[in-house]
C-alpha cells in the first residue's frame, strides 16, 4: 500500500514539474507570433510599380515563408529586394530588416505586405516591427589592387568595365546600390544615332553630321559642338558594339523630337532599359569585372596630384582600392537636394523618376580634388502626371489649363518643347488636365487614390478643390468645347481629330507637376573624358563618363530621348581607352 502511495506521489510530481515548465511567461517566453494558428496569410503592400501581394506561412508560431505572389516592380532594379527581404523576415522572426539600397520603394511593398498578412494572422505587429539588438562588430577593413576602379554600375559604367578588361586589364567597378542599372534599367531603353545598320536595314538615310547639326542647334551656343560632332560619329559604332555584346534591338524606330529627322531613335528589345543592363552584366562577368555591390565611393586618393585610387564603404567595412585610374560613371544628382540648389535651382524642389543613387557622388568627389564643374542650371525636365496617371495621360489627352484655369497651349505638343511652354505662358512649374467622364481609367483612379487627381460633379466644384478660378476653369472649357464641335482650334491650331468635348460630369482635374529624369552637371571633361582642374588642366588617372560628364554636352534643352543613354555607351568607351592608354604609360 505505501508502495502504491509513493508511485502515484511520483506520477503527480512529474506531472505538476512538467505543467510548470511548459506556461509560458509574458516576459520570458512571449513572442509576436503567440497563439497565431497556423496556415497561410495574404496582404498586399504598394512598390513603384503598383500593388505587391505577399502570403505569409506561419507553422508552430513562427514564419516559415515570405513569398511574392505578384507584383509589377521593375525587373532587374527590384530582383535583390524581392530575393532578399523575403528570407530577411524568416531569418530574422522579424519585420524590422534592412531595405535593399537601390530598391527602398520595392523593400518597403514587400514589407508592408508581410505586415498586412501577419495583421490578419492576428500577430503582434508592433513586436515584429521593433527592431532587434545587435551586438556591436567592428568594421571590417577591406583592401584591393586594381589597374583601373570603375564608380558606378549604370550603362556607362558597365561599358567601360566590359572595354578595359577586354584588354586584360584588371578593373573593379563599385556601385553604391543593390543593383545594376541605375537610370537606364528605369527607361524604356532608348538611344539615338545616325547611319546605323539599323536604319540602313530600313532603308532609313542618315548621316552623323545631322545628327551632330541637331543636338548643336539645341545648344543655344554653349555646348562643346567638338563633343556632340564626337558622339554623332561614334554612335553606328555604338550600336554596332552594343549588339556584339549581346543587346537586342526591336523593329521600331521613331523620333523623341518632331523636330529632329529622319527617324534615329532606336529601342531596345521589350521595351525596358532591363534589356541593354543586363546583357552588359553577363559581358562584364564573363570577363572577369569584380563588381562590388552596395559599396559607396566617398573619396578619391590623391598622391602628389595623381590619382591613386577610391576610399569607399560597405555597410560594414571601410573599403581602399588602390589603382592608377578612377572612372567617374555615377549619374546625375537629381536626388541631391543641396547639389540641385546649387546647380540646378530651377528644378530644386521637383519630383525625380531618377534612379535611387542619384546624389551627385561622382561630382563632390571630384570637386574635392580641384575639378572644373560646370553647373548651368538644367535638367531633363517635363511637367507631367505624376504617378498612377502617368502612363495613361503621357500622350496629353483633354484639355490643358493653369493653375489659374486658363488655357494656354496645344496639347499635343510634343515633350520636348511642352515644359518651356507652360513655364512660358503661365509662369507656373505646374497645370491641370481637365477630363470627362470618358476619361476614366485605372490610371485616372490610381491618380485620384494618391492625391494627385480631383474629381467633382461641377466645374465650379472642381476648381474649388485645386485653387483654380471657376470663372476662367468654366470659360475655358467652354471656349475648347466650342473649337472641338467646329473642327478648327482657333486658338492654338491643335488638330481636330485631337479635340474632344469636356462636357459629360463627373470632371476630373489631373495635377502636373515638374519631373526630372536627369541632370546636366558635372565635372568638365575634354573629349579623351578626362577631367579637367579649374586651370583646364587634366587631373592624372582621372576620367568621366555617362551623366556626370554632361555639364558641356547638354544646355537648356534635352535633345530627345535617347540622347543620355547614346552619351553613357559614347563616352563609356571612350574613358576606357583613355584610362587603358594611360596605365601603358606608367608601366
Amino acid at each position: 500500500m505505501r508502495k502504491r502511495i509513493q508511485i502515484i506521489l511520483a506520477a503527480l510530481l512529474v506531472f505538476s514539474m512538467t505543467a510548470c515548465a511548459k506556461t509560458p511567461t509574458a516576459e520570458t517566453e512571449a513572442t509576436a507570433l503567440s497563439g497565431v494558428q497556423d496556415g497561410v496569410y495574404e496582404g498586399v503592400g504598394t512598390g513603384h510599380g503598383g500593388e505587391v501581394n505577399v502570403e505569409v506561412e506561419i507553422k508552430q508560431e513562427k514564419i516559415t515563408q515570405v513569398s511574392v505572389k505578384e507584383h509589377q516592380e521593375t525587373a532587374g532594379i527590384s530582383d535583390k529586394a524581392l530575393e532578399t527581404i523575403p528570407a530577411a523576415i524568416v531569418e530574422t522572426q522579424s519585420l524590422a530588416v534592412d531595405t535593399v539600397s537601390g530598391a527602398t520603394e520595392s523593400s518597403n511593398a514587400i514589407l508592408e505586405g508581410a505586415a498586412a498578412a501577419l495583421t490578419q494572422a492576428k500577430a503582434n505587429i508592433e513586436m515584429l516591427k521593433t527592431p532587434q539588438e545587435i551586438p556591436d562588430t567592428p568594421r571590417e577593413t577591406i583592401e584591393k589592387e586594381a589597374d583601373i576602379v570603375v564608380i558606378g554600375g549604370g550603362a556607362a559604367g558597365l561599358t567601360a568595365a566590359i572595354e578595359v578588361s577586354a584588354d586584360g586589364a584588371n578593373v573593379i567597378l563599385i556601385e553604391k546600390t543593390g543593383s545594376l542599372g541605375g537610370s537606364t534599367a528605369l527607361s524604356e531603353g532608348r538611344i539615338l544615332a545616325a547611319d546605323s545598320v539599323l536604319q540602313r536595314e530600313q532603308g532609313i538615310e542618315d548621316s552623323p553630321e545631322l545628327f551632330a547639326d541637331f543636338m548643336i542647334s539645341m545648344g543655344d551656343g554653349l555646348v562643346n559642338e567638338d563633343k556632340l560632332r564626337l558622339l554623332a560619329e561614334n554612335s553606328s559604332a555604338n550600336i554596332d558594339w552594343l549588339i556584339a555584346q549581346g543587346v537586342s534591338f526591336s523593329d521600331e524606330i521613331t523620333t523623341p523630337n518632331p523636330a529632329m529627322k529622319p527617324n534615329r531613335g532606336l529601342i531596345v528589345e521589350g521595351k525596358t532599359g532591363v534589356n541593354l543592363i543586363k546583357p552588359l552584366e553577363v559581358r562584364a562577368l564573363e570577363q572577369g569585372v569584380e563588381i562590388m555591390l552596395e559599396t559607396r565611393g566617398t573619396h578619391l586618393i590623391v598622391n602628389d596630384g595623381v590619382i591613386a585610387g577610391v576610399q569607399a564603404e560597405q555597410k560594414n567595412a571601410d573599403v581602399t582600392l588602390n589603382a592608377p585610374a578612377v572612372i567617374l560613371a555615377t549619374g546625375g544628382y537629381d536626388r541631391n537636394p543641396e547639389l540641385m540648389q546649387e546647380y540646378s535651382p530651377t528644378y530644386a524642389n521637383a519630383r525625380t523618376n531618377t534612379g535611387a543613387g542619384n546624389t551627385g557622388d561622382g561630382l563632390i568627389m571630384a570637386r574635392e580634388i580641384g575639378a572644373n564643374i560646370i553647373g548651368n542650371d538644367s535638367a531633363i525636365a517635363q511637367i507631367l502626371p505624376y504617378g498612377g496617371a502617368l502612363g495613361e495621360l503621357f500622350t496629353y489627352s483633354g484639355l490643358f489649363v493653369s493653375v489659374k484655369g486658363e488655357r494656354f497651349m496645344d496639347e499635343s505638343s510634343p515633350r520636348p518643347v511642352r515644359t518651356p511652354i507652360v513655364l512660358r505662358e503661365t509662369g507656373a512649374p505646374e497645370f491641370f488636365i481637365i477630363l470627362d467622364n470618358a476619361g476614366e481609367s485605372e490610371g485616372l483612379n490610381a491618380a485620384l487614390e494618391d492625391g494627385s487627381a480631383y474629381k467633382a460633379d461641377t466645374l465650379e466644384a472642381l476648381a474649388s478643390l485645386t485653387g483654380m478660378d471657376a470663372e476662367r476653369l468654366t470659360a475655358s472649357v467652354n471656349r475648347y468645347n466650342e473649337l472641338a464641335i467646329s473642327g478648327n482650334d482657333e486658338d492654338f491650331g491643335k488638330a481636330a481629330e485631337l479635340m474632344s468635348e469636356v462636357a459629360a460630369a463627373p470632371y476630373y482635374a489631373v495635377r502636373c507637376t515638374m519631373n526630372t529624369a536627369g541632370t546636366f552637371g558635372g565635372p568638365q571633361t575634354n573629349l579623351k573624358y578626362e577631367v579637367l582642374d579649374t586651370a583646364g588642366q587634366a587631373i592624372p588617372g582621372l576620367y568621366a563618363a555617362g551623366e556626370v560628364s554632361t555639364g558641356d554636352l547638354i544646355n537648356k534643352e534635352y535633345p530627345g530621348s535617347g540622347t543620355s543613354i547614346a552619351n553613357c555607351i559614347n563616352s563609356g568607351r571612350i574613358a576606357a581607352a583613355s584610362a587603358l592608354a594611360y596605365g601603358k604609360t606608367l608601366k
